[in-house]
């Protein structure tokens, strides 16, 4: 008979933060509707000594030798409660940081690959292997149906690569997306575009990571949003377009995590 506790502790690793954050969240739902009854109880209890000492007002002491046993679970439970969340969000952003360093270090040796890419056998041959890869992308990922999200700002189908969506649009929608956000850009003294702004241009939903990835402007000018887009057949001899960057999104020198 297989352990069942061989499975727990992978599950605990892989899932902690939302344990911690979900008992952290209980226990204070917990300590509010205690704190409601406790005090109910209270007060009754404070009225009856009242009542049997025939008095108006009691003294702090008084009040706190009648009411503490009423209290102490909720006292009890917030102290249990507040550091489970602040744990939970505490490794939350260490993994977040590290997804975060993970995705800079392969967006600095994927751009890099592409530059040396281009210089070797030059731009036009380059094109080509990407043409080839997004065909193999396109080849393994498209299955139609649901998949497609329907933008309503145009019929043809396109592959977006970085969040593996595909999505209807059209062309000169997507490339005035892109002119568009880069012209904000480098007017503002911000200087960057998120990833999330430049999903919502196309009428795509945001992603975990998209406010905090993106193109800095301020540190180079060139670091704009230039496309392409590669024409492409699915298994249901459908068109489609897949966009692919010259310019990798980088982690946003802003972003705090």
């Amino acid at each position: 008979m297989q352990n069942p506790f061989r499975y727990i502790k992978p599950f605990v690793a892989k899932h902690e933060p939302e344990i911690l954050m979900g008992m952290g969240i209980s226990g204070l739902i917990f300590s509010t509707v205690w704190a409601v009854r406790a005090t109910f109880k209270a007060s009754k209890a404070i009225r009856d000594y009242k009542e049997s000492k025939q008095i108006e007002k009691i003294t702090p002491k008084e009040t706190f030798k009648l009411t503490w046993r009423y209290y102490w679970p909720v006292a009890a439970s917030t102290l249990l409660s507040v550091p489970c969340v602040i744990a939970g969000n505490r490794v939350s952003n260490k993994r977040y940081a590290a997804l975060a360093t993970a995705y800079t270090i392969s967006e600095a040796a994927l751009q890099e690959y592409q530059d040396t890419t281009r210089e070797i056998v030059g731009e036009k041959k380059a094109k080509q292997i990407q043409e080839t890869v997004d065909a193999k992308k396109i080849e393994e990922t498209y299955k139609g149906g649901n998949q497609i999200i329907l933008t309503g700002n145009g019929e043809s189908l396109f592959f977006e690569p970085l969040s593996g969506r595909y999505f209807k649009s059209n062309w000169n929608d997507i490339a005035k997306a892109a002119n568009e956000l880069n012209a904000s850009a480098l007017s503002n003294m911000n200087g960057q575009i998120t990833l999330n702004e430049w999903f919502n241009r196309l009428g795509l939903e945001d992603t975990e990571m998209g406010d905090t990835i993106g193109w800095e402007l301020n540190s180079n000018p060139h670091n704009l949003i230039d496309i392409e887009i590669s024409s492409h057949i699915t298994k249901d001899n459908i068109p489609c377009g897949s966009i692919s960057y010259k310019v990798q999104p980088a982690l946003l020198k802003w972003s705090a995590y």
